[in-house]
C-alpha cells in the first residue's frame, strides 16, 4: 500500500525545474507592472505614421507575448466574468456584421468602417485577455500591491508632467481658464486616469492593513499633487467620480473606531478636492456655468439623440463605429461628422444594442459585486472604491476600451479571491486545531 501512494505521488520539481519556473514568473509579473505603469501615458495626439499605436496598447501586446512561459498560471480558469464577457465579444462581431451589411452605413463610412471596427475588436480582445491574466496574477496578494503601487506612482509622474511643463496640453474654454493635460490627453480622460492613481495611494496609505508612518508621510503629499493635477484638467465628472470613490472607504468594516476614522478621512479627503477644485479656475467657472445654465458641453443634446437611436434599433444597434456617425447626423454636426456618446452605458446599447449590453452589463455588475465582497479582504474597501470611481466618470465618458477600466475589473475579482482564501485557511486552521489541540498555532497565527 505505501509502495503504491508513493508510486502514485507526483515527482518533485528538480532544483533547475524549481529555477526557471520561479524566473518565467518574474518575467511574466515584471512584463505586468510594466504595462500597469504605461497606463497614464497614452500619446494621444501622437502622429500615427510615425507610432500607430498607444504606448499601453504596444506594451500589452509584449506582457500578452510573456504568458507563454507560463501558459497556466496565466490563463487559468475562467472566471464568471469573463465567460461573460466572451459572450459579450461574440455579440459585438454578430452587431458588427449585421450593420457591415447594411446599405447606409456602407454608404457613410465606406472602407473606414471596417477599419475603426477591426480596430476596436483589436482592442476589445487585447484588453479581455490582459483582464483574464491580469486577475490570475493578482490572486497573489504580493503582486497586487506592487500593481497598485506602479499604477499610482505612475500617475504621480504623469501628474507631475503639466506642473514641469513637459508635454503639456492646454484647453481654454469660454468659460475662463485653461483645462491642463498632457501628452495631447482628453481632459476627461485624464482626470479619471489620475483619479484612479489618487485612489489607489488613499487606500495603500491609508486603508490597507499594517498602516506605517513612513507610508502615511510618503503618501500624503502624493495625494495632494494628484488632487491638485485632477481639479486642473477642469473635468466636472472626474471630480464627482473621484470623490465617489473616495466616498467608498466610508463602508469598512471593523470596529466602531475603525469606522470612524474612516469616514472622517473620507470626509477629510473629499475636503481637500473641493478646495483644489474651487481654487482652480477653470474648475470653478464651469461648476458655475452649469449651475447657471444647465448647460453639460453638449450632453444635454447628445444622451436624448442616443436614446433615440436605441429606440429605433434596440436589439443590434447601429454597429461600433457606425453609431457615433448616426449620432453625428442626428446631431447636424457640420465639423465632425462622428460624435462620442459621452456614456459608456449608451455607447453599448447604441453600439451593439441589447443582445450584446446584457452579458457586457452582467460580467460588470459581477465585477463589481466582487469588489464590494472583498472588503473582508487585506486591501478593505479599496478595490470597491477604484472599481467604483472608473464606473462613475465612465457614466460621462465612454472609456471602456481603455486599459484602466478592465485593469479595475480584474483587481475587483482577483480581490474577492483573497476572502475566499482567508476564509479557507481559517476554517482548516479550525478543524486542525479541534483535531490535534495544542499541536498548531490559532487561526490567526496561520
Amino acid at each position: 500500500m505505501t509502495a503504491a501512494i508513493a508510486a502514485a505521488r507526483p515527482a518533485a520539481p528538480r532544483p533547475w525545474q524549481a529555477t526557471a519556473s520561479s524566473l518565467a514568473h518574474r518575467i511574466v509579473c515584471g512584463a505586468f507592472y510594466l504595462f500597469v505603469c504605461s497606463i497614464p501615458f497614452e500619446f494621444s495626439d501622437r502622429d500615427a505614421r510615425d507610432f500607430p499605436i498607444e504606448i499601453p496598447t504596444a506594451i500589452g501586446v509584449l506582457f500578452l507575448a510573456t504568458t507563454i512561459l507560463q501558459p497556466r498560471t496565466s490563463f487559468g480558469r475562467a472566471s464568471r466574468p469573463a465567460r461573460w464577457f466572451m459572450l459579450y465579444l461574440y455579440m459585438f462581431v454578430v452587431a458588427a456584421a449585421i450593420s457591415g451589411r447594411d446599405h447606409l452605413a456602407t454608404l457613410l463610412n465606406g472602407a473606414d468602417y471596417w477599419t475603426e471596427v477591426l480596430k476596436m475588436l483589436f482592442s476589445l480582445v487585447q484588453l479581455f485577455l490582459i483582464f483574464w491574466v491580469a486577475r490570475n496574477l493578482m490572486r497573489s496578494p504580493a503582486v497586487t500591491q506592487r500593481a497598485l503601487l506602479a499604477l499610482g506612482l505612475a500617475c504621480v509622474v504623469r501628474a507631475a508632467m503639466p506642473f514641469l511643463g513637459i508635454m503639456t496640453t492646454v484647453h481654454k474654454v469660454q468659460t475662463g481658464g485653461a483645462r491642463l493635460s498632457a501628452l495631447g490627453q482628453n481632459s476627461n480622460h485624464a482626470a479619471m486616469i489620475l483619479g484612479a492613481g489618487l485612489v489607489a495611494l488613499v487606500g495603500l496609505t491609508f486603508a490597507r492593513q499594517g498602516r506605517t508612518w513612513r507610508r502615511l508621510l510618503v503618501g500624503a503629499p502624493l495625494i495632494g499633487l494628484l488632487a491638485i493635477a485632477v481639479a486642473d484638467t477642469g473635468s466636472r465628472g472626474g471630480i464627482l467620480a473621484l470623490a465617489c470613490g473616495i466616498m467608498a472607504f466610508m463602508f469598512q468594516g471593523g470596529t466602531l473606531g475603525n469606522r470612524l476614522r474612516n469616514m472622517a478621512l473620507a470626509l477629510f479627503v473629499i475636503a481637500g478636492l473641493a478646495v483644489a477644485a474651487y481654487q482652480s479656475e477653470v474648475m470653478r467657472n464651469r461648476f458655475e456655468d452649469t449651475l447657471e445654465t444647465g448647460t453639460l458641453t453638449g450632453r444635454e443634446r447628445i444622451y436624448p439623440a442616443v436614446v433615440g437611436m436605441i429606440v429605433d434599433r434596440p436589439l443590434f444597434g447601429w454597429g461600433p463605429a457606425n453609431n457615433k456617425y448616426e449620432l453625428g447626423l442626428r446631431l447636424d454636426e457640420r465639423v465632425r461628422r462622428r460624435r462620442g456618446t459621452h456614456n459608456s452605458v449608451l455607447e453599448v446599447l447604441s453600439a451593439t444594442g441589447i443582445a450584446a449590453a446584457i452579458p457586457f452589463l452582467f460580467g460588470t455588475w459581477l465585477c463589481l459585486w466582487s469588489a464590494w465582497r472583498a472588503r473582508a479582504g487585506p486591501d478593505g474597501t479599496l478595490p470597491l472604491a477604484l472599481t467604483l470611481m472608473v464606473m462613475v466618470s465612465n457614466m460621462s465618458g465612454d472609456w471602456f476600451i481603455t486599459p484602466l477600466y478592465w485593469f479595475a475589473l480584474a483587481y475587483a475579482v482577483a480581490s474577492e479571491g483573497h476572502v475566499v482564501a482567508r476564509a479557507a485557511v481559517a476554517w482548516l486552521a479550525e478543524r486542525l486545531s479541534r483535531s490535534l489541540p495544542g499541536r498548531i498555532g490559532t487561526p490567526a497565527q496561520l
